[in-house]
């Protein structure tokens, strides 16, 4: 697990998960169906509110920064 706090104050965390077919269903039919760039807005809204079986909605949250990459120290 890797932790950064960017100059504007935003904690920038980078972990991995292993979801199993089974018992995270929910969370792997969010993370499948995530709208390419969304994916971290959709994991901090199912860690506010939860996730449940078909009901995993994005709502975009335009008052957000897009995370700055080049900071991180690795090339993408």
């Amino acid at each position: 697990m890797a932790i950064s706090q960017c100059a504007n104050g935003n904690l920038v965390l980078t972990v991995r998960i292993t979801f199993r077919p089974g018992r995270d269903d929910d969370l792997i039919e969010l993370v499948a169906k995530a709208p390419r760039g969304a994916l971290a807005g959709l994991i901090r809204e199912s860690m506010r509110n939860g996730v449940s079986a078909g009901k995993a909605v994005f709502v975009e949250d335009s008052s957000e920064e897009p995370l700055e990459m080049s900071g991180l120290g690795m090339e993408i």
